[in-house]
């Protein structure tokens, strides 16, 4: 039964004081467990998060089935051209537009969906793009011409903008302080593991010259979103969104869900609708909740940095990357062979991302993704420079060296921007501030992957590995924004990362100011109380 908006803490007036402080005292001690703690108490958490990571499995077997089945010999024999000289190839135009096209769609998804998940919740717009998602998979196992798996990689990557937008807000909303962070990274571990998968899946049938090969590709992708979308229709809805909604009976449920009913619910209800009524004080100056409040106020500088953070991601060569597979091949390497490197730099970037939990709250994302941009940086050059170095040695150190490079951009910069998403937004604009990430990121690849073929493939630009030169001044670039804007916010409360942008701290100095962070919010809660009491 839905409570009204007016009465949506009336519950939590009686006994208020004692109620938030207890849950003050849980906030405090619980953000001083280490991860494996934090991982031990909340472990029914974990196990409802399985869902979204479904989400980053959906989300990294698309990137296969739309990067690495056009070096398929069967795919190219099916949807190829020849060249004079009788060579198979796929021609730049429908490289780019199938992966672009998709990405694309995705930002469409991440930006639609924001409206739909603030208004029914995230729960069941998750559903709803898992079945969109089974149907664009449907479209493209049964293409018969190029524009048709056009038209199912489009509509799958609606479905996948969707529904990566709407489960790590979810995600993010459903996890304690201490495990926000390493959530959003699973969920990309996730992604990165089922990337991994893909490409075992691809490897098995390059043999294959049939169009069975790359149409099982294209089956095995469904498992996925079924998967995943029967999962959520037994998640709990967030809690944060149902007190936002003034649903307080139904958040208390929720929580009882997540933590347990003998896990003080009462305390935690009560200090998360504290932070809820401290920002709705807010939101009556700086706006209800709409994407044009991103670009106000405090908000401006952390839309900015999230648009950064993925939009930058383009000029790191990231794309170069998705195709490396491709790239390899027409640079020279056997195709079997480049699958196997492939795989290989997936699994190292799997254990690397475990890893990146525990010293990424010791070194901070910020170090972290900086010394990420910054090697990055380096190795492109070097990947540049090897075109000049005529041997079999050479290509296979550019094989290797890209695919260690996959590795250690899903650690440094993948894996800790999507952290720092999860940390940086405010209660009410969660939602479009996952929203804008995916955007961000979609539109990024959809513009740098449509590029990335006419700068190295043999049908225009014929840069080959030369391209490491271009995303090495892009990285170069990308490092200097990323010093001005991207924060380290471990540690930090969501009412006390408001404060922080708020007062205008720098991105540079935010950890050295944890102790004015909290006197901040003791003196906007004393306040708050006041005003109340003089009404």
């Amino acid at each position: 039964m839905a409570d009204s908006k007016g009465a949506t803490f009336e519950h939590l007036d009686n006994g208020r004081t004692q109620h938030e402080q207890l849950g003050e005292q849980i906030f405090g001690r619980e953000r001083q467990y280490s991860l494996w703690k934090a991982i031990k108490v909340h472990k029914r958490i974990i196990f409802h998060c399985v869902a979204a990571f479904g989400a980053g499995m959906c989300f990294g077997y698309d990137t296969i089935a739309n990067g690495a089945t056009i070096s398929m010999p069967g795919f190219v024999i099916y949807f190829g051209a020849v060249t004079a000289e009788g060579e198979l190839y796929v021609p730049s135009i429908w490289a780019s537009l199938w992966t672009a096209m998709s990405y694309l769609l995705q930002a469409m998804g991440g930006f639609l969906i924001g409206f739909v998940s603030d208004r029914v919740g995230r729960k069941w717009p998750c559903v709803g793009s898992c079945v969109l998602s089974i149907a664009g998979v449907g479209i493209q196992f049964g293409a018969t011409s190029r524009a048709m798996l056009l038209g199912g990689k489009m509509v799958n990557g609606l479905a996948i903008g969707c529904l990566f937008a709407t489960a790590t807000a979810w995600a993010s909303e459903i996890s304690p302080l201490r495990l926000r962070g390493p959530i959003q990274s699973a969920i990309i571990l996730f992604m990165f593991f089922m990337q991994a998968i893909g490409l075992v899946v691809v490897r098995m049938f390059v043999p294959n010259i049939t169009t069975h090969s790359f149409k099982t590709v294209f089956a095995v992708q469904w498992a996925w979103p079924i998967a995943t979308g029967l999962l959520f229709i037994f998640m709990p809805e967030s809690p944060t969104w149902l007190l936002l909604q003034g649903r307080t009976k139904s958040a208390r449920n929720s929580l009882e869900k997540l933590y347990g009913s003998n896990n003080e619910i009462e305390a935690r209800l009560a200090h998360m609708a504290l932070g809820i009524r401290l920002e709705e004080d807010q939101a009556l100056r700086h706006g209800a909740g709409s994407y044009v409040d991103l670009f106000k106020g405090s908000s401006l500088k952390r839309t900015l940095t999230v648009v950064w953070m993925f939009l930058g991601f383009g000029f790191t060569g990231a794309c170069l990357l998705a195709q490396s597979i491709y790239f390899l091949i027409i640079a020279g390497l056997e195709p079997i062979h480049s699958y196997d490197v492939a795989i290989g730099g997936f699994g190292i970037a799997i254990f690397a991302i475990v890893g990146s939990w525990f010293f990424m709250e010791k070194t901070g994302r910020r170090l972290i993704f900086l010394v990420g941009a910054g090697v990055n940086c380096v190795v492109m050059f070097v990947i540049g420079g090897l075109y000049y170095t005529h041997s079999k040695g050479a290509l296979w150190a550019v094989a290797i060296i890209m695919n260690l490079l996959i590795s250690w951009q899903a650690v440094t910069l993948v894996s800790t921007a999507w952290a720092i998403t999860g940390e940086i937004s405010s209660y009410r604009l969660r939602a479009k501030t996952q929203g804008v990430a995916v955007i961000s990121n979609a539109f990024s690849t959809w513009l740098f992957t449509f590029t990335v073929a006419y700068i190295y493939n043999v049908d225009a630009g014929n840069l080959g590995i030369r391209a490491g030169f271009v995303y090495g001044g892009g990285s170069l670039l990308f490092f200097i924004f990323s010093f001005l804007l991207v924060p380290d916010l471990r540690g930090f409360s969501t009412e006390e990362i408001d404060w922080l942008y708020e007062n205008k701290v720098p991105s540079w100095r935010i950890q050295e100011n944890v102790v004015a962070a909290k006197e901040g919010i003791l003196a906007m809660e004393a306040n708050f109380q006041h005003e109340k009491v003089v009404v």
